[in-house]
């Protein structure tokens, strides 16, 4: 496990997190998503995304993301911040991970329990004790790892789209300390 390191990610990180992002919903989304959305992902759109966001003053401050090496290459990355859903903040969810994702050939080597137990310490120094995340309710192996790492069910709500509508289910944890015991 040596050659894995968890790092707050940075503008030169952009390339490569958004080919982990493309490629990482590719493995996850098929039957999911509909094929026309997956192959409609590009590097260079989610290039331009990454870049933006890391690049604008208030992530830094409100929200953190990290990327996971392994033998010095980016095969996953997460990111955590405040709550959006006004719904799970008034639960006592205050914080949220935005996004958590592997590639599939760097999966079940503990990495994903790595990344959620550093965004736990995030929005804990940030002064939340709880927080949720949003997951299709289709993805049953991102549901069975949230239900392992001790998520509740704490939620669902229809995400409606031009190109079709998404069933999520929201998954909370009370006290995110759990994760660094």
């Amino acid at each position: 496990m040596s050659t894995i390191q968890l790092r707050v990610a940075n503008l030169s990180d952009v390339g490569s997190l958004a080919a982990v992002h493309v490629a990482a919903w590719r493995e996850s989304y098929p039957g999911i998503l509909p094929d026309e959305m997956l192959a409609a992902l590009s590097v260079e759109a989610r290039t331009d995304m990454w870049r933006e966001f890391l690049s604008a003053p208030a992530t830094s401050a409100e929200t953190k993301v990290y990327v996971a090496e392994m033998h010095g290459q980016i095969v996953g990355f997460g990111s955590c911040g405040g709550q959006r859903e006004k719904a799970l903040a008034q639960l006592g969810f205050g914080g949220e991970i935005s996004a958590i994702y592997l590639l599939r050939s760097h999966q079940r080597l503990g990495l994903g329990r790595s990344l959620m137990t550093q965004m736990a310490q995030a929005l804990t120094k940030l002064g939340f004790v709880g927080a949720a995340l949003w997951v299709l309710r289709e993805n049953i192996a991102a549901r069975g790892f949230y239900e392992r790492l001790g998520g509740t069910l704490v939620g669902e709500k229809k995400d409606e789209r031009p190109d079709a509508t998404f069933d999520e289910v929201a998954y909370g944890w009370r006290d995110l300390t759990l994760f660094v015991r």
